[in-house]
């Protein structure tokens, strides 16, 4: 027989039925985690970016990268917005100065797993090479990531952090960087995205002054320009600029190639100058005699505590000669007034330090229909030595008796067609300098009259050629210059001939 429940009694509950609930309920809350997580994160990353432990988390890290310490002034929050007033960074090789810092955080990009930072920059920004990596040094390794900090954060929300980096740029007002003698001050700079992954950023330069470490002739400081624009990029190891467009006392134009290696130091660079006035690099003395504008390229590399190696390929645009000792001695034996002032139609020469003296090899001087000049010369403190080969026109020698016959004797292959030519040898300074042509000129004249036609070319070439030497009135008496020319002038030449071959060994042979 079955019994009846009392009335009111219900059966007893199995308590596997609790059990189900509460996993249904760990379930639920799970759930709710894992979809309220990244706002969880996001809402504690908002709160904790604004606390002083962020700010000298910051700075540890920045520290911990760079070998070195660093310090951030408090941080101000705006809405999404953060400013600080300096950071500074001093590393083993490098200082790091910055102020009026800013930034902004878009706290929607943490829950798609990115630090997304916009609006970055500065109103001064300073980075300086303070000393060479030292050999067999190492770069500091990196430190831990945020997320490995000790931050407070949960664990079941630290996986929700983001890892990737994106900036979208950052502008710097007043930029300047300094190493290895290079300096580019008061420019603003204007760095591209980078994200996390990217080894080199793009950048551009706007304003501001180059100074280089070059030190050119008759210059009493190192070249400096103004900068009008510049595109660079950034990597890890190596900073690249193309594309700088610089100025030069408001006159001369470059552009600029060129890359610097932070970690050695190392630099090179290529310039493509024009109108750039001669007269800024010549004395005095050659002020007054040579005039025109420089065009050409020159390439310059270097590296930490050594001085720069240069080359200058260079052209002469409407150059002039004018006043040289040389050629107003032509003057007066061509008769020719074209020698007073001569019009450079060509004028290109390498330029090139040698040791303690400057070497000026490749010269090409021409002025059409008078004459060229091919050679190189050599410049110690005020000393110059030069070997050259003249070439004069048929007509120029016409009227200077054995010029054609006893001086100009050389052969060019590389000079124009038609052209007489000769070696022409300089020495002394660059107040005084003296050539071997003049002497060699006369003796000529005085051997044609000896022993060509004396009786045709005496009275042509006598007093022209011979009065600078022998004064007016000797030079107008025929018979005293044949008796004294082959004593007096053949002697004057072979000594004056000895003593330029003393002077000048580096031309043996010649």
């Amino acid at each position: 027989m079955q019994r009846r429940q009392r009335p009111g009694k219900r059966p007893t509950s199995s308590p596997f039925r609790w059990l189900m609930w509460l996993a249904a309920l760990l379930v639920v809350v799970g759930v709710l985690l894992v979809l309220l997580a990244p706002s969880l994160v996001t809402s504690y990353i908002r709160s904790y970016v604004q606390t002083d432990d962020f700010r000298e988390k910051a700075a540890d890290l920045i520290a911990a990268r760079s070998g070195g310490t660093a310090h951030i002034a408090p941080i101000t929050w705006n809405d999404d917005t953060a400013s600080a007033a300096d950071l500074s960074v001093e590393a083993p090789e490098w200082t790091v100065d910055a102020g009026g810092l800013h930034a902004s955080l878009d706290f929607g990009a943490i829950r798609l797993g990115k630090w997304s930072i916009q609006n970055a920059g500065a109103d001064e920004l300073s980075l300086r090479r303070t000393a060479p990596a030292s050999p067999g040094s190492s770069s500091p390794e990196p430190a831990a990531r945020f997320d490995d900090s000790e931050d407070g954060v949960p664990s079941f929300l630290r996986r929700y952090i983001p890892t990737k980096t994106l900036v979208s740029g950052f502008d710097v007002h007043r930029f300047l960087f300094e190493q290895a003698g290079w300096k580019i001050s008061d420019t603003q700079l204007r760095l591209g995205n980078w994200q996390s992954g990217e080894v080199s950023v793009s950048g551009k330069m706007t304003g501001g002054k180059l100074l280089t470490p070059i030190m050119a002739p008759e210059q009493k400081e190192p070249l400096g320009f103004d900068l009008a624009k510049a595109t660079l990029r950034l990597g890890s190891s190596q900073l690249q600029i193309s594309d700088a467009s610089l100025r030069w006392k408001q006159e001369a134009t470059a552009t600029l190639r060129g890359s610097i290696k932070p970690e050695s130091g190392a630099w090179q660079t290529f310039v493509h100058v024009k109108g750039v006035p001669l007269d800024e690099f010549l004395d005095a003395w050659w002020d007054q005699r040579l005039s025109g504008k420089i065009e050409g390229d020159l390439e310059m590399s270097g590296a930490s505590n050594t001085p720069p190696a240069w080359k200058a390929d260079l052209v002469l645009r409407d150059g002039v000669l004018t006043g040289l000792p040389i050629l107003d001695k032509l003057v007066t034996y061509t008769n020719n007034q074209r020698f007073k002032r001569i019009v450079l139609d060509t004028c290109t020469a390498t330029v090139r330090p040698q040791g303690d003296s400057l070497r000026i090899e490749n010269i090409v001087v021409q002025s059409n229909g008078l004459l060229r000049i091919d050679g190189a010369l050599s410049i110690r403190g005020r000393m110059v030595e030069g070997d050259f080969l003249l070439g004069v026109t048929p007509e120029t020698l016409s009227g200077i008796p054995g010029a054609s016959s006893r001086v100009f004797v050389e052969s060019n292959p590389t000079g124009p067609a038609g052209m007489h030519w000769t070696r022409v040898r300089v020495v002394g300074t660059f107040d005084a300098p003296q050539e071997d042509l003049s002497s060699r000129l006369i003796g000529a004249a005085g051997m044609s009259l000896l022993f060509d036609t004396p009786g045709a070319v005496v009275e042509k070439g006598a007093e022209v050629l011979l009065k600078p030497v022998l004064g007016g009135d000797a030079a107008k008496m025929p018979a005293k210059v044949i008796e004294g020319a082959g004593g007096l002038l053949e002697n004057g030449v072979n000594a004056g001939s000895g003593l330029i071959n003393k002077v000048l060994p580096v031309f043996p042979g010649k």
